[in-house]
């Protein structure tokens, strides 16, 4: 099917006269488009007779009006681009079961994350075992196509909310969190619709007895006019005095009523509530696909970021756990907490005591760091990690360079990062903040000596928004 998709658009963006793909393509009047080498040759060749279109055969005379197609020149020119970056990655693809010799791949099997030679695609293609694995061509980057999420998942879908290729396990938990969004939209409907109904139906015994009250003073007022005048007062204050005190218990008593009706409308709503969400974690524990989750991802949830520091630059996920830089300013509630320059947040956990070690998964151009409570939030200089007495960080530039800083002073590193993972660890005792390299081996990136006296959180600073930079607390302890 994508093939046949890639030749139609190949076909659509073909000159009529090269036969190959558009290059400064130029629109004629009647609406068809060619290459503006080709034109030119045809204005010469054609140089005594009417110049027709080569599409629709149009008769323009001798002198025609022609512009520049700007977008088809723009699609063209992405096409040759995938077209050639395509034949780069398919051109040195090798067979992964021929150790021996270099046997050029033929297929790649996305589900065994192998590519395969003539000889030994035969298995995939022939034996049943090997139903449902689905061949394609072959690939030179499927170490690129990981999920970052879910290591041992390769990214098939692409996700029109995200913009962005996911993994079978990340569509599985998009998809149980949606039926858990709209079962909760459902109760939430249906609670407010209970709680309308009874307010509305006391509303009118209010109204009733607005009336009766009403009805009790007229008829009161009458009964003065034939009473004793010396009695008249007395009486009247006793009988309102004795309808008020009525009243009053009949409202307790339908407010008591009330109140115990929702409060177990509320319970019952509550467990529907509790059993739908434990049912959609029983759904996630036992389906098979779970079963590859990275172990170091199970341990998320002892530390989680502080959204009320966020900056409205950074988009923070539902679980608390993930961060990325956004293009647009995110519309978040003014708080004295935020920091409305520097695009960073905290966690929400902070420590002033013991031996912690936060461990973080990042790429682009991020800053990890270790922060008082007390840094400023509102500048866009002084609030910035490292630019201050308050902070202690490591800067990943984007480009493969580290940089240590702290109170303004900055100091560029040896070491090179070969994962995306950086383990902080903080020492009370020792007054020690060390910052490695979570690989096949723990390396030492920095470290640095200061006296904590104060609480510190872990802090994220992300700057590059094409392509975004992330950041996601792996594990805490």
């Amino acid at each position: 099917m994508a093939d046949t998709e890639k030749s139609q658009l190949e076909e659509m963006l073909m000159c009529p006269v090269c036969q190959d793909i558009f290059k400064d393509p130029r629109q004629l009047p009647c609406g068809h488009s060619l290459c503006m080498g080709c034109l030119e040759n045809m204005m010469d060749h054609f140089s005594d007779a009417p110049f027709r279109c080569p599409d629709c055969r149009t008769n323009f005379g001798q002198i025609m009006g022609v512009q520049k197609n700007y977008a088809l020149a723009n699609i063209a020119d992405d096409f040759r681009e995938n077209r050639r970056r395509r034949a780069e990655q398919t051109k040195n693809v090798y067979c992964d079961f021929c150790s021996e010799r270099k046997t050029m791949a033929i297929k790649t099997c996305l589900k065994c994350e192998v590519s395969l030679c003539k000889e030994h695609v035969r298995d995939h293609l022939e034996l049943p075992v090997f139903t449902g694995h689905p061949m394609v061509r072959p690939l030179g980057d499927l170490l690129e196509r990981k999920c970052p999420q879910h290591n041992d998942e390769v990214l098939r879908y692409y996700c029109n909310a995200s913009r962005r290729y996911i993994c079978t396990v990340c569509t599985l938990e998009s998809k149980q969190h949606n039926v858990a969004t709209e079962a909760f939209t459902v109760l939430r409907r249906q609670l407010t619709d209970f709680m309308d109904q009874h307010f509305t139906m006391i509303r009118e015994q209010i109204t009733e007895s607005t009336d009766s009250v009403r009805k009790l003073q007229e008829d009161i007022q009458r009964e003065k006019r034939k009473v004793n005048p010396a009695n008249s007062c007395l009486n009247s204050v006793t009988v309102v005095l004795l309808c008020l005190w009525f009243i009053v218990l009949y409202y307790a008593y339908n407010f008591s009523v009330e109140n115990q009706t929702l409060a177990e409308a509320l319970d019952k709503q509550q467990s529907r509530v509790h059993h739908i969400y434990s049912t959609i974690a029983e759904l996630l524990v036992d389906h098979p696909m779970m079963s590859h989750k990275p172990p170091e991802t199970e341990d998320k949830g002892f530390l989680m970021l502080d959204l009320d520091t966020a900056s409205p630059f950074l988009g923070v996920s539902a679980d608390l756990q993930s961060v990325e830089r956004v293009k647009a300013k995110l519309d978040y509630p003014s708080s004295t907490n935020r920091f409305d320059e520097a695009p960073q947040v905290l966690s929400a956990q902070c420590f002033s005591s013991g031996t912690h070690v936060w461990e973080v998964q990042a790429e682009g151009y991020w800053d990890i760091a270790v922060s008082y409570k007390s840094i400023q939030r509102k500048s866009k200089d002084s609030s910035a990690f490292g630019n201050n007495a308050e902070s202690w960080s490591l800067t990943h530039n984007g480009e493969g360079e580290l940089f240590a800083r702290h109170n303004r002073r900055k100091t560029a590193l040896s070491g090179t990062l070969q994962s995306s993972r950086v383990a902080v660890i903080v020492n009370f005792e020792k007054g020690n903040i060390t910052f490695t390299a979570v690989e096949s081996t723990i390396t030492q990136l920095h470290e640095f000596r200061a006296e904590l006296t104060q609480p510190v959180c872990l802090g994220l600073g992300l700057y590059h928004m094409d392509p975004p930079s992330r950041a996601s607390i792996v594990r805490a302890s």
